[in-house]
């Protein structure tokens, strides 16, 4: 029964007893009906007469009965009675002049529309208890209906027990499966759980060992584990509650210079917990192997960092070299082969600096064109770079010569393209297909004096970017010219078997 407000609430009639309700007062009910249905005298009185009758319905059916009135509106009603039997009521308060409303009580409207019993349906009382709900037409003389006899009753039990057997219901199924899908495959019980397992009862005794957790237990405690306490300070732990949130997914302990893998499973009966299933793995020879890992990682990335050091000292050595000469010609090349070797550099410099044996290519490119841009960009010139495309991992076998091709290209684009443009505009597209990485590399800038395929045959940085592409990343490069931009695009595939 839904609460409103602005209703007139009838005086109702006790038991000088127990003080429990018995009924309306018959001058209530038809002050509420008159004022707020449409119903006769005679039809009143009909009401009346019913309501003088629900404290034995109530008594004999041990449930919450009331009579309800349809109000003006022919939708609503309103509550004209209710009865309750002694000290089992599902409602705190008198919920007499209350409505009911047609969307909260859908049992009610459809007796009042079509005159029909309406049997054990399920909804949620004012005081939030689920319950159910049969509802029965009141007819006066002709026929009609006047009213509705409603009887309450509460449902938690039953819901309680229909959701124990979907529990029971699922997990047989889930069981069943699973104990299904080890036998077809071969695997067996301690394979599924871990090395070992422990069943604990709520008080955290333990009642099943297998074999494993025997002797762990035996190798911790000195005592056989079947029928004595689980060690829950070993696991930070002072209850099951504690213990089941400490290990609701695997969580790593080490003991006596051995690393295992455990996890908790609670175990509910009746909707309560009764207690827990604990799984553990023996992971101390896995957790060697990373180690060993995890130093060889180490080794790489020390090695990586003298390669590149290395790198930049000739980087260095060339620059002073550079000095040397008066000559343009002579400081273009020296020039050229540092910014060869700086790129080289960086690739070793990223491997450097992380675990794994990748370079992510769009950082790659960042950082070489970064490198270009301070080093090649002329007194009041402007460079607006971009770099577009998804994040692509390479291997090192495919990073080291790519980085020496972007750093040509990029080289080719400052040296050719946008040298003495105020406003010049350098973009990287990566695009990665099913099978395939391609790479455009873009400038603006004068159309060539010379065909594409003359300059590949003339310009070195060409001649090894071609070389390069085709030799050791398996691919293909060509130029055009698109819209007003040089274009310089490479494909090749995402695994070269010759790498």
């Amino acid at each position: 029964m839904t609460p409103t407000t602005n209703l007139v609430v009838g005086v109702i009639a006790l038991d000088p007893k127990d003080g429990r309700i018995l009924t309306m007062n018959c001058v209530s009910i038809k002050g509420l009906c008159l004022e707020y249905t449409n119903l006769t005298v005679a039809d009143i009185e009909v009401l009346e007469a019913m309501a003088l009758q629900i404290p034995y319905t109530a008594e004999m059916t041990g449930t919450d009965v009331f009579i309800d009135a349809l109000l003006k509106d022919g939708v609503n009603a309103v509550v004209l009675a209710w009865a309750c039997p002694e000290n089992q009521s599902l409602y705190g308060h008198s919920v007499v002049g209350e409505l009911a409303f047609a969307t909260s009580e859908p049992a009610v409207y459809r007796t009042f529309q079509t005159g029909e019993t309406s049997r054990n349906v399920r909804g949620v009382s004012q005081e939030g208890i689920p319950i159910a709900q049969t509802v029965v037409a009141i007819r006066n003389a002709v026929q009609n209906v006047i009213g509705t006899l409603i009887m309450e009753r509460d449902i938690s039990e039953e819901l309680r027990q229909e959701e124990q057997v979907e529990f029971l219901t699922q997990t047989a199924e889930r069981l069943s499966n699973t104990l299904m899908n080890l036998s077809m495959t071969g695997s067996q019980f301690e394979d599924w759980v871990g090395d070992g397992i422990f069943v604990l009862n709520k008080n955290c005794k333990i009642t099943y060992v297998n074999k494993k957790a025997t002797q762990i237990y035996h190798e911790f405690q000195g005592l056989e584990a079947s029928g004595h306490d689980f060690p829950l300070i070993m696991f930070n732990s002072s209850s099951l509650e504690e213990l089941l949130d400490s290990l609701k997914s695997p969580t790593e302990f080490c003991f006596f210079n051995k690393s295992y893998l455990f996890q908790a499973y609670p175990l509910v009966t009746y909707g309560e917990l009764s207690g827990c299933v604990i799984s553990f793995r023996d992971i101390t020879d896995l957790r060697k192997k990373e180690q060993e890992l995890n130093a060889q990682s180490t080794v790489i990335r020390e090695i990586h960092h003298r390669v590149k050091n290395n790198l930049q000292n000739v980087a260095a050595l060339l620059r002073l070299q550079m000095r040397r000469s008066d000559l343009d010609v002579v400081k273009a090349e020296f020039s050229a082969s540092i910014n060869r070797i700086i790129s080289i550099a960086m690739v070793h410099d990223v491997f450097a600096s992380q675990n794994s044996d990748s370079v992510d290519l769009r950082e790659l490119s960042q950082r070489i064109l970064n490198g270009l841009v301070e080093s090649s960009v002329l007194p009041n010139q402007s460079i607006e770079t971009h770099i577009a495309g998804q994040t692509l991992l390479l291997p090192s076998a495919q990073a080291v010569p790519l980085a020496l091709v972007i750093n040509e290209l990029l080289t080719n684009s400052f040296k050719h393209g946008i040298r003495f443009l105020e406003i010049g505009q350098i973009t990287i597209d990566i695009l990665e297909t099913q099978e395939k990485i391609q790479i455009s590399v873009r400038n603006n800038g004068p159309e060539p004096s010379e065909f594409f395929a003359q300059a590949q045959n003339r310009r070195l940085g060409l001649q090894i970017v071609d070389s390069l592409i085709g030799d050791q990343l398996g691919g293909e490069f060509r130029m055009e010219r698109v819209e007003g931009m040089t274009c310089a695009t490479l494909s090749f595939p995402k695994y070269n078997s010759e790498v």
